[in-house]
């Protein structure tokens, strides 16, 4: 038997806002959605859901995580991202695990790491 993650739900304040967010990242699109309570987007091979907070029971998880992406041409990406609204914490950077990284936090504090290997940049 063989499993993998295809996919994870964030939950977010607003619906509407987070999915405006993440539908500015250039490839993702809008499978799903249910008013301000869900939406289900897939960016390449992984579909995100967002859950809107208020129909979560009360006491329920509250965290904020991080969110990796994988590109080809992470430069390129970060000039695409900026002029679609998201703006990034900082340029692109080589890093020593041998990734070129940056980052962006949506609007609920969750951080974005888009990355490519070290040497796919083309």
């Amino acid at each position: 038997m063989q499993t993998s993650l295809e996919g994870l739900t964030l939950h977010v304040a607003s619906v509407e806002r987070s999915r405006d967010f993440y539908l500015a990242i250039p490839g993702a699109r809008l499978l799903h959605e249910r008013g301000d309570e869900f939406a289900l987007l897939q960016i390449g091979r992984m579909r995100l859901g967002l859950l809107n907070r208020r129909v979560l029971r009360e006491g329920g998880p509250g965290f904020h995580m991080e969110v990796s992406t994988a590109a080809t041409g992470v430069d390129d990406l970060y000039e695409q991202v900026r002029a679609n609204g998201i703006t990034p914490t900082g340029p692109p950077r080589d890093r020593a695990w041998g990734e070129r990284t940056f980052h962006a936090t949506d609007p609920d504090g969750n951080l974005v790491e888009f990355d490519s290997r070290l040497g796919e940049e083309g």
